[in-house]
Parts: structure tokens; C-alpha cells; sequence
């Protein structure tokens, strides 16, 4: 099985001049696509480590803690 003629691409395009928002934007759309592989991801016993797993919770924490703060300079500044 050739895994190259059967692997799909993924594309994020985001058409602003404003830095932020096109961080915050990408940061969105690779969040939604972690999560989608985790819950796509091979089911196993509770107990049993998953290093991808592991790894996808750590990005999610990672992205909506920065995707938050984000929003947060977005808000203030809107504000303004």
C-alpha cells in the first residue's frame, strides 16, 4: 500500500494584513484538526500510554492558551 498516494493534504489560508489575526486564525484551524485526530485517534485501554495522545492534549493547552490571549489583546484593543 503506497501511503503517499493516499494521504491528504491539509491547507490553511488566511488573507488579512493584521499578524495577530492571521496567527490566531491558523492557530484555530490547527487546533480543530488536533482534535479531530484525537477523537479519530485508534481506541486502547485507559490505562495504556499514547504518546500521540500526550503530545495532542499538550498542543490543545498549549494553542487555546494562546489562542485566548489572542483574543484577549483583540478585545482590548478593539476597545480602544
Amino acid at each position: 500500500m503506497d501511503l503517499e498516494s493516499e494521504a491528504i493534504e491539509y491547507t490553511v489560508s488566511v488573507r488579512t494584513n493584521d499578524i495577530h489575526e492571521a496567527i490566531a486564525k491558523t492557530g484555530a484551524a490547527l487546533a480543530a484538526l488536533v482534535d479531530e485526530a484525537l477523537l479519530s485517534h485508534e481506541p486502547h485501554e485507559i490505562d495504556e500510554e499514547c504518546e500521540f495522545e500526550e503530545f495532542a492534549r499538550d498542543l490543545l493547552r498549549v494553542l487555546t492558551t494562546h489562542l485566548d490571549a489572542l483574543a484577549s489583546l483583540e478585545d482590548a484593543s478593539a476597545d480602544m
